[in-house]
């Protein structure tokens, strides 16, 4: 058993570790600041105790606490990219609203600086937390018909849930679904608070549109308690601040999300949805380069002239262009469709085909390369009920190494733009295999944009695309060559607005919005920096509104990490 120690031991040794500069492996953050002492002496002492031992964490935990040599501590302390790794002192699974409490006054009791877990999908190393204690929710995936705080039928989501299982669930129970992502194993817990967008979202919008309350575990004025934030409560109120902050401000700023509530007028799907997979050969294409720029040409107008608000017909159309590195083999381009009738389909396949030389081919196994995570079709398109069409696009791929970029486009690839994306998809590295590097277009629009700036935290309200930059590997000998790479391939393609997607304001009408804060990336600067791009580039003008809810339910920065809100 683990030696005991007064509760004002524990915390004068805590705040000397703090006072010493104890700092975030790879940030630059240090750990909760020695100013919290006092706050946390005024927590509950019932788990202020030093070191614990197996022995002692089998005695008081059972199997929900995993430490160092627990045969699910090297999974449970990574996440899905692959670059990153951690050791914490333990791993906490949590499992309702008491071990929620607990677990976090009992990590703050010790000087642990607490991160929170859902289904580690993470794209940077914000939940890894080496000599600090891992929260994890990926027991709490509960979705059923529940009422909010003030008697509203409601869907209610745990924020252990994953994609796949908010989907199953209200899908089969209930006839209803949520307009998120399409990677199954992503889990709603940072999804929904960082706007989640899918292939419903040019139809029903954006998944936060529909949210109404948020509970979520607070540290304030020194109490930890389970808050009821709701869409309902006065917007200057501080309950109105936190549940606006979870409407896109991202995850890991405010506290720790247990349940998410949406309206009871969820989307209904559509009953059938067409799969449409083509393919351009790279080989053909290389012979073409005008090819190259006709397609993103058409691509982009297209989705300018059929991506307002009310757009009558498009809305129902939802589109990926997958520009990959010609090792790759093949460029792809998957559509859904959820109407009966093709013959707008037809018309839209014919508009991205205008003027092209190379002959599209069906995405079948032997087209689509060793790379990038196509939708594979035996035919050039196919029809589906929804669900079903859900299942065959629901994949996360393999858990490797991985690097990403995203960029909002408001209007269409500029000359500059698609000169850049040529030179770098067909750029030879030996240093790096890039078969799966790639530049992945997203249709974008439609009903995303009928919502105000401001109405959530989400601030892109007016693009037509939306790019993820991404390349994979597996051999960490391979990892400065990818991030270079990258770096080098993103930084030209907007070298015009300073090496990033700079955004709209009062004097410059941008081509580029800034950049979707649920694909993190590290190189937009982390909050120690003096003046870091990620806030601007995030959030745009809801910044500071997010700095005001952050100072009135996290004042202390007890949830933190490298690009978090700076109370």
């Amino acid at each position: 058993m683990g030696r005991q120690v007064s509760r004002r031991g524990l915390l004068r040794r805590a705040a000397g570790t703090v006072a010493a500069g104890t700092a975030l492996s790879g940030t630059g953050i240090t750990s909760a600041s020695a100013a919290q002492a006092p706050e946390l002496e005024r927590l509950d002492a019932e788990n202020a105790v030093g070191s614990i031992g197996a022995a002692e964490a089998a005695g008081r935990f059972g199997n929900l606490r995993v430490l160092p040599g627990d045969g699910r501590y090297d999974t449970l302390s990574q996440g899905f990219n692959q670059r990153f790794t951690s050791e914490p002192r333990y791993i906490q699974l949590i499992t309702d609203d008491q071990s929620a409490v607990g677990s976090l006054r009992e990590a703050l009791g010790r000087g642990l600086r607490p991160t929170i877990r859902g289904g580690g999908h993470c794209y940077e190393n914000f939940v890894e937390n080496t000599g600090g204690a891992i929260l994890d929710l990926s027991t709490m995936k509960g979705v059923t018909s529940s009422r909010d705080k003030y008697g509203h039928a409601a869907y209610c989501v745990e924020a252990g849930a994953t994609n796949w299982d908010v989907y199953c669930q209200l899908f089969r129970k209930y006839g209803v679904t949520a307009p998120g992502g399409s990677c199954y194993s992503v889990g709603v817990g940072g999804h929904i608070c960082g706007g989640g967008y899918g292939v419903l979202s040019r139809r029903n919008g954006l998944i936060v549109d529909y949210l109404v309350q948020v509970d979520v575990v607070t540290v304030r004025n020194g109490q930890v308690r389970v808050t009821s934030a709701h869409r309902s409560d006065p917007a200057d109120s501080p309950t109105g601040q936190l549940f606006w902050a979870h409407t896109g401000g991202g995850g890991g700023n405010f506290g720790m999300v247990l349940r998410y509530y949406f309206t009871s007028a969820l989307p209904t799907p559509p009953a059938r949805v067409w799969l449409s997979s083509i393919a351009w050969p790279w080989a053909e294409i290389l012979k073409r380069p005008n090819d190259f720029r006709r397609l993103l040409k058409n691509f982009g107008e297209f989705f300018a002239a059929h991506s307002g608000p009310d757009e009558p017909v498009y809305q129902d159309l939802f589109s990926i262009l997958k520009l990959t590195h010609k090792t790759n083999g093949n460029l792809g381009l998957s559509s859904h469709w959820m109407r009966d009738e093709t013959a707008s389909l037809d018309e839209y396949l014919a508009a991205i085909q205008d003027g092209l030389q190379t002959e599209p081919i069906a995405l079948t196994d032997g087209a689509a390369g060793s790379g990038a995570d196509f939708v594979v079709a035996a035919e050039k398109r196919r029809q589906m009920p929804w669900f079903q069409e859900t299942m065959t696009v629901n994949g996360s791929g393999p858990n490797q190494r991985g690097k990403y970029k995203s960029a909002y486009h408001r209007k269409p690839f500029t000359d500059h733009q698609i000169d850049a994306l040529w030179y770098w998809l067909t750029k030879d590295d030996p240093n790096a295999d890039l078969t799966q590097t790639l530049c992945q277009v997203d249709s974008y629009g439609c009903r995303t944009n009928a919502v105000s700036p401001t109405a959530t935290a989400v601030p892109q309200r007016d693009s037509i695309m939306k790019l993820q930059y991404q390349t994979y590997w597996t051999m960490p000998a391979q990892d400065e060559a990818h991030l270079k790479f990258m770096k080098a391939f993103y930084a030209d393609v907007y070298s015009p607005t300073g090496g990033v997607p700079e955004i709209s304001d009062a004097t410059h009408d941008r081509d580029t919005d800034g950049c979707y804060v649920n694909y993190p990336d590290i190189d937009l600067g982390v909050a120690t920096d003096r003046a870091p791009k990620y806030p601007r580039l995030y959030y745009k003008e809801n910044y500071q509104r997010l700095r005001t809810a952050k100072r009135l339910w996290d004042p202390r920065n007890v949830f933190h990490h490298a690009q978090s809100i700076i109370p």
